[in-house]
């Protein structure tokens, strides 16, 4: 496997570039979404966002629910803990 397979690069709000590991996606109610986490080994943040697939270009959007954020964030623990495993 590649080691830069699964890595998109984002831009912090300090116009920061940050790679991240797509670790999971998965949809609910006709929505996708997208679990990533930091590719520093040191940084062991994670990350939800709406996933858009465009025409032009896909599209990460910020989950500003909390309670569309908790019935997600449940379902991606379900879903590695079903499996055992992410991806």
């Amino acid at each position: 496997m590649n080691k830069d397979e699964g890595i998109i690069t984002l831009e912090d709000e300090n116009g920061k570039m940050i790679d991240m590991h797509v670790v999971e996606m998965l949809e609910h109610m006709g929505i996708k979404y997208v679990l990533l986490q930091s590719a520093d080994e040191s940084d062991e943040t994670s990350y939800i966002f709406r996933f858009r697939e465009d025409v032009d270009f896909d599209r990460l959007e910020s989950i500003d629910d909390d309670k569309e954020l908790e019935d997600v964030l449940e379902l991606f623990d379900k879903k590695i803990s079903d499996y055992g495993h992410v991806n």
